[in-house]
């Protein structure tokens, strides 16, 4: 059981000034401060099978063991953000647009998590004491990160005519550092990872070049981009797959890249009917990640760390891509002016590993899905249409993750069957 109220209160403001759309030069700049406190109180409690999960069968431990073990927390994070931007946009030539933006962010994090444990079998041995404080004890701890990053693009962008543009984008990029505050994972002496409180900022940098047309009298449009991003000390979320161990937490990935291809294209067959076509090739890896979590499969007493440099980053498929048509009828039906229309959409997500260890227990095969609507398209500023999603009953996995700890639970998210409905929307 598992349950976890918090209360969380959001500041934000900015202020800015720009230029008038007109003229070889435009530009706009502006202040933002935003602050955040969240506060909460986390309960976690174990049952009856808890003991035979997490530690071992009876013959190594009493089944009530864990049987109401629990622990209750209480946190506190408060946070403030200031920040300061500008971005200028100067035509040299009718043609050309040079373009260039900066901007600074300064971040105070503060936070404090306290928790305690009741419950379970009592007991006087130490053996028995051990083993339930492997899988949860008293943990107070504070922690602060402050930082100051600089973030920025700078991008060239050539008109050759009006049915052909392309472009180039260096930018550089930034997310703050961060604290934990679901509680630490364990270190060799069974205490909390102190060193583990505090997630450092996140760097990235990506180089873009892409080409935008309209073709054949600006009925087919086509854009197609490629781009290389390298992102240093990477936050993700990952678990302790220490022994009994029942906790995930956000820790830095020394390097990540990725590198891609993208295309989207629209084609209008006729006034009444559409196609388009969308896909991506995506190659992300961790670069340099030495000390990663190990899969579920290569978990051992001299296995605590593993070395995932090379495998590939979770959540990302190699290729991704959608195809989809609408037709469209003008129609007058008692009293009503608009449109019927029929849409029919296609998508391929390629395989993925749903779990930042790469474990083959959580990798996710690959799947297509079509989706159908049939709808009216009123002259009035409303719409009615009926659709099904996933119209042909596919089965998948939107995502699988191993649980921290080395139990050998493997948890996921099946996808939606087919779904039928209808929805009557507005617009004012």
């Amino acid at each position: 059981m598992q349950h976890i109220p918090s209360r969380q209160d959001q500041y934000s403001q900015e202020l800015r000034v720009a230029s008038g759309p007109a003229g070889p030069v435009q530009y706009v700049a502006g202040v933002y401060w935003y602050g955040q406190t969240i506060t909460g109180e986390p309960i976690s409690e174990y049952g009856a099978k808890a003991t035979y999960w997490l530690l071992g069968g009876p013959a190594k431990y009493p089944s009530a063991l864990l049987d109401g073990y629990g622990t209750d927390g209480h946190t506190r994070f408060h946070s403030d953000s200031y920040a300061g931007f500008g971005e200028l946009t100067w035509k040299p030539l009718p043609r050309l647009s040079l373009t260039g933006g900066l901007r600074y962010t300064a971040e105070n994090k503060d936070g404090r998590f306290a928790s305690t444990v009741y419950g379970g079998l009592e007991t006087q041995s130490p053996a028995l004491i051990k083993a339930k404080l492997s899988i949860l004890r008293p943990q107070a701890y504070a922690a602060s990160v402050s930082d100051g990053s600089p973030s920025g693009r700078l991008s060239a962008a050539f008109d050759w005519n009006p049915a052909v543009m392309t472009y180039v984008t260096a930018a550089r990029g930034a997310k703050s550092g961060g604290i934990n505050m679901s509680g630490l994972p364990l270190n060799a002496a069974n205490l909390p990872a102190l060193a583990t409180a505090v997630v450092q900022p996140e760097r990235s940098t990506t180089f873009e070049a892409g080409i935008k047309t309209r073709l054949w009298g600006q009925r087919l449009e086509v854009n197609v981009d490629a781009y290389r991003t390298v992102v240093r000390d990477f936050q993700a979320n990952v678990v302790d797959t220490a022994p009994g161990a029942l906790r995930g937490y956000l820790a830095n990935v020394d390097r990540v890249e990725v590198k891609g291809v993208e295309l989207d294209s629209v084609l209008a067959l006729t006034r009444d009917l559409s196609v388009y076509a969308a896909g991506a090739w995506t190659d992300g890896r961790y670069a340099s990640y030495a000390n990663g979590p190990c899969p579920l499969e290569s978990i051992g007493s001299t296995t605590p760390v593993c070395d995932l440099s090379g495998r590939p980053l979770p959540g990302t498929p190699r290729v991704a891509a959608s195809l989809g048509a609408e037709a469209r009828r003008p129609l007058a039906l008692a009293g009503l002016t608009g449109e019927l229309f029929v849409r029919v959409d296609g998508t391929h997500r390629g395989e993925v590993y749903g779990d930042p260890s790469d474990s083959r227990y959580t990798r996710i095969d690959g799947y297509s899905l079509v989706n159908l609507s049939v709808g009216f398209r009123a002259a009035r500023n409303w719409e009615f249409l009926a659709w099904s999603r996933n119209l042909l009953d596919r089965n998948y996995m939107q995502n699988l993750t191993v649980q921290a700890g080395n139990s050998g639970l493997v948890v996921g998210t099946p996808g939606d069957p087919r779904t039928v409905g209808a929805t009557l929307r507005g617009h004012f």
